[in-house]
């Protein structure tokens, strides 16, 4: 297994992508690669720190339903500034950061409807 190896390909894989991250079931990171010329968004200890922990628990919520909604394919999290994705694969979980510009074509037109009846509705 070549974790960092991995991560590279992934950032070749499509210019949109910002960053990769390996890290084990036991919260151990095998890879944590940045795209060269695109600055960080968090520091360098926060990313550690968030990627180290985070992923695990994302995947063991999601995966309480996986009994009645079959395997999970991935997990997003959109923010302005960044959209994430986590794949388990094994004992490894995946994170995949984004651009905020990746097409989400979905996501865009339900949040446009979100907001709109939100703001029409719930305040």
């Amino acid at each position: 297994m070549n974790a960092v190896a991995f991560a590279r390909e992934m950032l070749k894989a499509d210019p949109s992508i910002r960053y990769v991250a390996v890290v084990t079931d036991d919260y151990h990171i095998l890879a944590s690669e940045q795209r060269e010329g695109v600055p960080p968004l968090i520091s360098d200890e926060m990313q550690r720190n968030f990627v180290s922990i985070v992923p695990q628990i994302i995947i063991e919520s999601v995966n309480k339903l996986a009994g009645l909604l079959g395997k999970v394919e991935g997990i997003t999290a959109h923010y302005e500034k960044a959209l994430l994705v986590f794949y388990k694969y094994g004992n490894l979980i995946v994170m995949v950061s984004f651009q905020p510009e990746v097409a989400t074509p979905f996501f865009n037109r339900i949040t446009e409807a979100f907001e709109k009846h939100s703001a029409q509705y719930l305040t």
